[in-house]
Parts: structure tokens; C-alpha cells; sequence
């Protein structure tokens, strides 16, 4: 197959033969664009400018005097007619700003060639006066234009920012020009950097680079990447951390020493953990980690303050549910051992092996959250610790004292040895800060490593390698001092009130798309957490069967009739949400209990062959029956798993919907119209209210819809009053 250029419905595609990349490749652009460049190039003008002199940013513009001459320029995002003028409105980083040719100021020729021309999307120059329209909008006329980049693609119709996440992290350069937020997020991350580097330049560290590529994987407890150096013939890891390397800086003669790194761990996905992610990391000579804690408090609180003018912020908790935080120090600090003993009441102190600790955790019932078998006792207590207290720790918290099984390159403390003089802060049950006094005693810590190397040789992956080179370098001699790290796509999201760390992150790392979907391989694991609303895998479209479905809920829906159009209509509002086939959702949300009303309660025939008789009447195809099955996980979740976002949504929004309605009903005006979000989240606070409602079911949208609760209710809501006059509410 060769290079080939075909044309379809106005479109300009090009077929690249297997091969190429990724063994095909397909670039669809508007016919009449390429058409557009094609005559400016004949007609003397190039459609891709070298570079265009500016006087001003758009912002700057604003603020011209009246009649000032000045040139500017930017991207397209708005063009109408109005009489005898064309306005539009331009783009760049500083913001936006109209613009305007007057007929009686431009020749006709010329105006005919800017309704040719210009498109939504292109980058264009212009020069011009300023002027201020009836209205009061600062507005420059134009005098002369010219084409600076020709858009070859058209940008999204109705552009009011990618509903689609996963699309707004594929394409992030969409996102950012058509979401203004999204824009100030990462202005706000690169400042953020900035005054990171000079706060530490005002306390005397000097910025240090470190490999990426090294021999052993050292510097924390984590999985590493694997990779092979050709030229050596040998195989070597992507650092975990530079901390090794940095400590060895300070063996080398410099006191305080920083670095803002990218690091890999070749671990599971979910929201608040990467496997490439940004860190900054610091050691500081003859401090230990009491004054490295004052050093965060001031550190924090100072940045804090400079970006945003308060030391108090709105940030997000586990849950996702705003919660205001005050970051004035001093910050608490508690003893982990203690704080794990009040949330569950196991003394890990007294569990003496990792046997012991698993068997105090299996007699408490408390499930962790990955399989525990072959964990050592301090990744064991570390995994305990992070179930029944973590979550719990919203305000800034220092965790400390912890076990020296837990903390491999950590000093032991003077009193306690068998305690390790470190710290964590914790933030909104996010882990935001790990620094210790660093364990500078070589035969100390060759014989850690050696306790960490054996406990990896029997199954604990995320135990510490041995690193000899590190020893060596310790047997010269290293200053006392204290280490600190901090993840820097974690902080930034507290900050700016982010729940998944990919919103903070330029271009995070994505499937393929000609792969499958990137959500459909994370939930392939039950380690991981879905990462996208776009989970849709490819199955049959029974979207036809809508006006059967109706039938269907005449002829055996009576009591059922409301809650099945309700959740009808609230499948389709989240298709539209997530990019689905809005009938076929629809329909999957009308029959999901249409046999309820004819099984008198009993569960255990739900979704059984009564079903299947009335769905045979119609020609359902089996995957409309396993969609309605998978809703009923507890009887079918194994034949039938949650694994499109069609099959979350109805298992999230069913309980929802009965919900609201029952909301509705005592309600004094019993209308739906009067019911707002916040209604329905204080009624779900009170148990005792519709106590039949699975609350955790509901909830469930954060975790299997990556959506805040609040926006699932407000979708649903929406959706229901739409149908009001069906439901009879």
C-alpha cells in the first residue's frame, strides 16, 4: 500500500502505509482550508509566517489610549457580521480581545478576503488603532492583516472545553486554549517551580543535576523501571529517587543541596499516584529532621502566602469534597505507631514480625488494599497505616517515628532504636512530604540493605536493592544531616483543587489510542483505579430498541415505571457526559428492573430468565442483558464485571435516582423542580432517610466515574427534570 490522498464528505485524508509509525496513520483535514492556504500561497502570501513584530500582548492592548496605533496578534476564536462590520475575537496567553473591520474603512476586496480566509483556529497578525465600541469593549480596528498560521483542522463545534478527559489529556493543547483554568493551572504550577528555587536559593542550597540511568534503584521503597544500555551490554534502572546521589554530594564537601527531578516507579495507576512524576528532593548538612520540619512549615506557609495570599486554601480531601486548611505553623505531630493504634487499635509496636502483623490485621477484618502475603513487616504496617489513618489527616499533619523496618535510610533515633527519627506530612490524606535524619553509619546501613535485599529475593518487590557504591561512598565519611522530598504534581493539585494528578501534568503518559481504551486497561487491574470518563468498549448498539423499550414499560413496569424512566433519561444525560451512544444508554437505564415488578421482592430471580423472556419479545441482543446484569454486581459481577463506563454509570446512577425521587416526595410541593443538589446530598448524610439506599453505591461515581459526587447528582438531576411531566413529579 502506498501514500494515498482521498477525500470524503469535505474532508482531505491522508492514509500512511502500514509501517509508519504505528503501522497506520490517519490525518483528517477540512478539504476547503487546505483549498484556502493553497490560494493564498498563489495569490503571493505564505499561510505559515516566520514571525510577526508585536507592540503589544492582548492584555496590554486593553489598556492602549483611544486612537493609539498598534500591531497584535493571536488565534481566532470568534467571527461575526454585524451590518457593515466584521468583528472577531483573538487569543493569546495574556487573554482575549476584540477586533473589528469597518467597511467604510476597508475596501471591499479586502473584506471579501477576511470572510474568505480566516477561520475559526487560525493565527493571524494585525495592525491597527484602538477604540472603545458603544458597549464599552476595548476594541482594536483593523488596518491591515495577515495569515500567520493557517488551521487546518476545525476546532470542536460548541467550544466550551473538552467534556472528555481523557481527550483534554491526549490533546492537551485543546484543553488549554479552549479552557481558560486549565491554562492558569499551569501558569500557576510554573510559579509555583519558580518561587520553589528561589526560596531555597534565599536559604543557601546550590540546584544540583543527577543521573537518571543508574546501576541500583535506591532511595525509597518502590518498584523500578528496568531498561538495557546497549553500548555497556547491561541492564540498568530509571531512578526511583536522587537521593543517593545527592547524600553523595555532601560527602563531596557542599552543605545544602536541592534538585527538582523527574523520577519513575513502576507501579499501579490511580488518581494520586504517577509512575513518571516531578519531585523535589533537598539535604541539608548538620540539620537532623526537627529543624527539616521547621523548614517545611516555613517553606509551605511562605510559598503559600506569595501565590496566593493567605495561608489558608480550599483543598480537596480524599473524597473530593472541598475542606479548608490552614498551613499557619505549627503543624501537629504525631507518632504513627500512636495514631494507627487510636484508628484501629493495633499496637504495631507489639507485632513483632510481619506473621504477627497480618494475623492482628486479619483479626481486626480490616482488608487492605493489595495482597499482603508477601510483604515484609515494615511494607505491611506501612499499607496499614494508609487504610485506617491517612485518609483521616486533612489538616497539615507531621507523622513521625517510624519503625526502622519502614524507613531503610533513615537514622535511628537515640532514645529508640527501634524507631527511626523521620517525618511525613500529610495533607487531605495525601502524602505530600518524606524526609528523615539520614542514616550516615555504613555498617549500619549495609546491613539494612542487606534486611532489604532479603526480604525482595522473597517476594516484596518494592524492598530496597543493595547499593555498594553508596556504601563505599558513606565509608568516606558523610556530614550529619536531614533529606527531604516532596511531589510536586501532588502539591500543585492540593492547590489547585485537583483530584487527579493527570490534571496537573502537561502531557501525561497515555495508551495508544488504537490500543483500546486507556481506562478499559487500568480496570484490567484491581490494583488500579480508572483514570478516564471515556471508558467505552466496543460492544453492540441496541439504541434502536427505544421505542420498544416504552412498550416494554407499559406491559410490565407499573410500579417500576417512574424509576425506569428516571434512569433513562439520567443514562443519556451521562452518555452525553461521556462520549456514549445516547439511545443505547438510554435504553440499558429503562429495562435494567424491568422485571422487578413481577418477581415480589425476590432477589435471587433478578435479572434472570423472567428477563430474558421479556427482552426476547423485542430481539435484545445479549449484550443489552449483560449491561443490565452487570448493575447487579453482587449476583453477577463475576460473569458479568463493570468494565465500560456504560456498565458504571447504571451501577452508580440506579440507587440515584430512586433517591431523588423519594427526595422529591417529601418535598412540600412535591415537585422535582424544587429539588437542588445540595438537597440531595443532606438527605444522604441522614442514614435514616430512604435507609434502603446503598450510600456507597451512590458514592461510587468518584471512584468508578472519576467525577466529583456533586456533578454526578447535578447530571442526574438535571436529566430527571427533563422528564418531569413522565414521572409525574
Amino acid at each position: 500500500m502506498k501514500e494515498e490522498i482521498v477525500s470524503k464528505n469535505d474532508l482531505h485524508i491522508l492514509v500512511l502505509p502500514p509501517g509508519t509509525e504505528d503501522g497506520y496513520s490517519l490525518y483528517v483535514m477540512d478539504e476547503f482550508r487546505i483549498k484556502k492556504a493553497e490560494a493564498l500561497r498563489a495569490g503571493g502570501a505564505i499561510p505559515y509566517a516566520a514571525k510577526f513584530d508585536r507592540s503589544h500582548t492582548l492584555a496590554e492592548s486593553a489598556e492602549v489610549k483611544d486612537g493609539e496605533k498598534i500591531q497584535i496578534a493571536g488565534r481566532v476564536m470568534l467571527m461575526r457580521e454585524m451590518g457593515k462590520m466584521i468583528f472577531a475575537t483573538l487569543q493569546d496567553h495574556t487573554g482575549r480581545l476584540q477586533i473589528a473591520w469597518k467597511a467604510d474603512e476597508t475596501s471591499a476586496e479586502d473584506l471579501k478576503k477576511v470572510q474568505e480566509f480566516i477561520d475559526l483556529g487560525d493565527i493571524i497578525g494585525i495592525s491597527g488603532t484602538r477604540f472603545t465600541t458603544q458597549k464599552g469593549e476595548p476594541t482594536i480596528l483593523v488596518k491591515e492583516w495577515i495569515m500567520l498560521s493557517k488551521a487546518l483542522r476545525q476546532p470542536p463545534e460548541k467550544w466550551h472545553g473538552i467534556a472528555d478527559q481523557e481527550t483534554a489529556w491526549r490533546q492537551r493543547y485543546l484543553d488549554l486554549r479552549s479552557n481558560r483554568a486549565t491554562f492558569e493551572r499551569f501558569e500557576f504550577r510554573s510559579l509555583f517551580l519558580r518561587k520553589l528555587r528561589e526560596f531555597y536559593w534565599s536559604q543557601n542550597f546550590l540546584e544540583m543535576e543527577t543521573p537518571v540511568l543508574v546501576n541500583a534503584a535506591s532511595g525509597a521503597l518502590a518498584t523500578p523501571f528496568k531498561t538495557h544500555h546497549e553500548a555497556y551490554d547491561m541492564d540498568v534502572f530509571l531512578r526511583i529517587a536522587p537521593e543517593i546521589f545527592l547524600k553523595e554530594c555532601l560527602v563531596g564537601g557542599f552543605d545544602r543541596v536541592f534538585e527538582v527531578a523527574r523520577v519513575f516507579r513502576n507501579e499501579g495507576l490511580d488518581p494520586s499516584h504517577l509512575q513518571d512524576f516531578t519531585m523535589a528532593e533537598h539535604y541539608a548538612a548538620y540539620w537532623d529532621y526537627e529543624q527539616n520540619m521547621n523548614f517545611t512549615e516555613e517553606l509551605l506557609s511562605t510559598l503559600l502566602k506569595e501565590l496566593t495570599g493567605s495561608t489558608t486554601i480550599q483543598i480537596p480531601d480524599r473524597e473530593g469534597n472541598l475542606t479548608e486548611v490552614d498551613f499557619s505553623p505549627p503543624w501537629p505531630r504525631l507518632s504513627i505507631r500512636q495514631k494507627i493504634l487510636d484508628d484501629c487499635g493495633i499496637d504495631v509496636e507489639s507485632e513483632k514480625t510481619a506473621e504477627d502483623l497480618r494475623k492482628a490485621i486479619a483479626k481486626k477484618k480490616i482488608q487492605l488494599d493489595i495482597p499482603v502475603d508477601a510483604l515484609g513487616r515494615g511494607n505491611l504496617m506501612d499499607q496499614l497505616y494508609k487504610k485506617v489513618s491517612r485518609p483521616k489527616l486533612t489538616q497539615p499533619t507531621f507523622i513521625i517515628q517510624h519503625p526502622i523496618d519502614l524507613s531503610p535510610l533513615a537514622r535511628r533515633n537515640d532514645e529508640n532504636p527501634d524507631v527511626t527519627d523521620r517525618f511525613q506530612l500529610v495533607v487531605g490524606g495525601w502524602e505530600v512530604v518524606n524526609a528523615y535524619s539520614e542514616l550516615v553509619d555504613p555498617v549500619d546501613q549495609a546491613q539494612r540493605f542487606e534486611d532489604q535485599a532479603k526480604a525482595n529475593a522473597k517476594g516484596d518487590s518494592d524492598a530496597h536493592r543493595k547499593d555498594d557504591e553508596y556504601i563505599k561512598a558513606l565509608e568516606y565519611g558523610c556530614p550529619p544531616c536531614s533529606g527531604w522530598g516532596m511531589g510536586i504534581d501532588r502539591i500543585v493539585a492540593l492547590f489547585t483543587q485537583q483530584m487527579n494528578l493527570r490534571d496537573v501534568v502537561l502531557f501525561p503518559l497515555m495508551k495508544p489510542e488504537h490500543l483500546g481504551s486507556e481506562s478499559a486497561t487500568l480496570s484490567a487491574s484491581s490494583s488500579f483505579v480508572p483514570m478516564s470518563d471515556t471508558l467505552l468498549l466496543e460492544h453492540a448498539d441496541y439504541g434502536h430498541l427505544l421505542p420498544a423499550a416504552h412498550g416494554l414499560l407499559e406491559e410490565h413496569a407499573e410500579n417500576t415505571k417512574a424509576h425506569l424512566i428516571a434512569t433513562g433519561a439520567a443514562m443519556g444525560a451521562l452518555a452525553r457526559r461521556f462520549g456514549g451512544n445516547e439511545e443505547t444508554w438510554r435504553v440499558a437505564g429503562m429495562l435494567h428492573d424491568l422485571d422487578w415488578d413481577s418477581l415480589d421482592k425476590d432477589f435471587e430471580r433478578h435479572c434472570g430468565e423472567e428477563l430474558k423472556a421479556m427482552l426476547a419479545k423485542v430481539d435484545a441482543p445479549q449484550e443489552l442483558i449483560g449491561d443490565i446484569r452487570a448493575h447487579y454486581a453482587e449476583r453477577y459481577g463475576q460473569e458479568y464485571p463493570l468494565d465500560s463506563m456504560l456498565r458504571k454509570c447504571l451501577y452508580c446512577v440506579d440507587e440515584l435516582t430512586g433517591f431523588i425521587i423519594a427526595v422529591t416526595l417529601v418535598r412540600p410541593s412535591k415537585k422535582i423542580a424544587d429539588v437542588e443538589v445540595k438537597s440531595v446530598t443532606k438527605k444522604l448524610k441522614d442514614k435514616t432517610f430512604a435507609a434502603q439506599v446503598s450510600r456507597e453505591q451512590i458514592k461510587k461515581c468518584e471512584e468508578l466515574l472519576n467525577i466529583p459526587l456533586d456533578e454526578f447528582i447535578g447530571i442526574t438531576l438535571e436529566a430527571m427534570k427533563e422528564v418531569a411531566n413522565e414521572l409525574e413529579l
